[in-house]
């Protein structure tokens, strides 16, 4: 049996935690205002065919739609990793909040404006995906 201590520096990863629902409230406001700006109808998840805005709407939804597809993996990364290595999962979790906002914003400029938000977010999420890697090898040779 391996016994787990939870670092007191861990609720600095409780509060970049947190921020991940106020960054996903974020993108969901922005979604569910260009789909009135926009009149882009539910159930559509994106503008059909043909819309005059079509462009316009599925860059706002787009990125938030990109944000869902690794948020539960980034999260799930920083809750993992921050147990060993508290400070740095918080600093890598908030890069990459920090940069899903700043690629929500540019892409709803249009998708060639999502880059600088993307390489923020990588900034975070990369180096949490090597410190998993780390953790897990660690766990694994040194565990009995």
């Amino acid at each position: 049996m391996v016994a787990l201590e939870i670092p007191a520096d861990y609720k600095y990863v409780l509060v970049v935690f947190a921020c991940t629902f106020f960054m996903n409230a974020f993108l969901v406001v922005r979604v569910a205002k260009a789909r009135k700006l926009y009149d882009v109808q539910y159930p559509n998840l994106y503008a059909p065919a043909g819309h005059k805005y079509a462009m316009e709407f599925n860059s706002v939804q787009r990125a938030h739609q990109n944000t869902l597809e690794s948020m539960s993996t980034v999260i799930t990364q920083m809750l993992v990793v921050g147990l060993f290595y508290p400070v740095f999962a918080a600093a890598c979790g908030g890069l990459w909040t920090f940069g899903r906002i700043v690629y929500g914003i540019g892409y709803a400029f249009g998708p060639d404006k999502r880059v600088y938000g993307g390489l923020i977010s990588h900034l975070g999420d990369l180096p949490l995906q090597i410190a998993l890697v780390r953790v897990a090898y660690d766990a694994y040779t040194t565990w009995q």
